[in-house]
């Protein structure tokens, strides 16, 4: 079996960045893209931590490739409680029902260190969307630190998107009294499209990477600043069966430094009461603050009020009787033509049809919706979403897609991106 050896660990850029230094195996060498060897960076020097702590941020994107592509992974040394944590967690990824092949792959370690972090600090992923609001509404008395990474949903290379995102940071009202933590780091860059293909389908990043990516690259942080708790908004709810990298089950399985504590948080919530929440939670302190839900490409105002997710969070505000202008979204009464438009293009899925359900209920159950115009015709729209109009787009729009001329497409692209690009400049 051929192997991926850490050979080293370094820092530059005055302890603020660490670089890892790592062979790969003949075999395995096209899962890795060459040029683009893992790293992360912080706002602060970490050179100080232990390298058991420092090598959490690699292991937590590598280790999920090992398991699943086979192959092992060899440290000198690790932090003894993340090394239980990760056989826990692989156990629980060989669960799913739609594996390849069983996980074979193995973190060898010539040595696991007993760390003690003392702290009492607060810390939470912090994306400034709808998730991430009501787990930050329902920890709002802890005073978390707010930690967002650059290279998870934001490419390192788009200076525009992460300067708007930094700005809404630092500048919500709400969010003044919140230390602000910003981690640069190319956890979707540093492997090949090879990995993709792993899976039955495509979407490593869903499916796998990213609840343990996120989570590990806070470790040197952790260690710094002294969190004993760490906050990671959920997703989805326990009432909808998906393949996904982070759950409960999951994300709580990961520790390190003898009792870091992972909170999975908002599990039992659907997507419309999380919405419910941060409505209620508006009203009641009589506080303004946008939702940073939209990474639209062709975005040009704080989020561009015109993609699926924008519409399903405008949708979800007004039938809580807000004006969706209020939390950062540009719209007026004829938005309601527009859902239909978007939901007919590309493909639906199991998670996108849930929200939309989720909605329709919501519709049914209240009179209370917020009325931009014309209350007839708008009420007309509204009896329309309640009557299941969408869910019967999407229902269509399922059992009609071919994952399969997905999934080739997707090899295509990425095995010939020059034929790509030419085709697009004749085109």
């Amino acid at each position: 079996m051929d192997k991926l050896l850490l050979n080293k660990i370094t820092y530059t850029d005055e302890g603020h960045k660490i670089l890892y230094d790592y062979s790969i195996g003949d075999s395995i060498q096209k899962f890795f893209e060459k040029k683009h060897p893992f790293y992360v960076k912080y706002l602060s020097d970490v050179s100080t931590i232990p390298n058991s702590i420092a090598v959490i941020p690699f292991l937590s994107n590598i280790l999920p490739i090992a398991w699943f592509a086979g192959f092992d992974v060899e440290i000198d040394e690790v932090d003894e409680d993340f090394f239980y944590a990760q056989e826990a967690l692989k156990k629980e990824f060989g669960k799913r029902k739609n594996l390849k092949q069983s996980l074979t792959g193995n973190l060898i370690v010539k040595q696991r260190v007993k760390n003690n972090l003392r702290g009492n600090k607060t810390a939470m992923l912090f994306s400034g969307g709808v998730d991430a609001y009501a787990t930050y509404i329902r920890i709002y008395d802890k005073k978390p630190d707010l930690i967002t990474l650059l290279g998870a949903d934001i490419e390192i290379s788009d200076n525009k998107q992460w300067e708007e995102f930094t700005n809404f940071i630092e500048n919500e009202t709400l969010l003044n009294e919140n230390r602000k933590e910003y981690i640069e780091t190319n956890l979707r860059d540093f492997y090949t499209y090879q990995v993709e293909l792993l899976l039955t389908d495509i979407g490593w990043w869903g499916k796998v990477q990213h609840g343990l990516a996120l989570i590990g690259s806070l470790a040197p942080l952790s260690y710094k600043h002294g969190y004993e708790a760490i906050y990671i908004a959920s997703s989805y709810t326990d009432n909808i069966d998906i393949d996904w990298g982070s759950t409960p089950e999951m994300d709580e399985k990961i520790t390190w430094s003898d009792g870091v504590k992972v909170y999975h948080d908002g599990y039992e919530l659907k997507r419309q009461d999380k919405v419910d929440l941060i409505a209620d939670f508006s009203e009641k302190t009589s506080t303004k603050f946008r939702l940073r839900v939209c990474y639209s490409e062709n975005r040009t105002e704080f989020n561009c009020s015109a993609c699926e997710k924008c519409f399903r969070t405008i949708l979800g505000l007004i039938l809580n009787g807000k004006d969706p202008n209020n939390f950062g979204f540009k719209v007026d009464g004829g938005v309601y033509n527009k859902f239909y438009e978007v939901l007919n293009i590309g493909e639906a899925s199991k998670g996108v049809r849930y929200f939309w359900w989720e909605l329709m209920e919501k519709a049914k159950a209240t009179s209370d919706f917020y009325i931009f115009e014309n209350q007839e015709e708008e009420l007309e729209q509204i009896n329309f979403i309640r009557q299941g109009k969408i869910d019967n787009l999407l229902e269509y729009k399922m059992s009609n897609s071919n994952k399969g001329i997905k999934k080739l497409k997707f090899i295509f692209r990425n095995k010939f991106p020059g034929l790509i690009k030419l085709y697009r400049k004749l085109r």
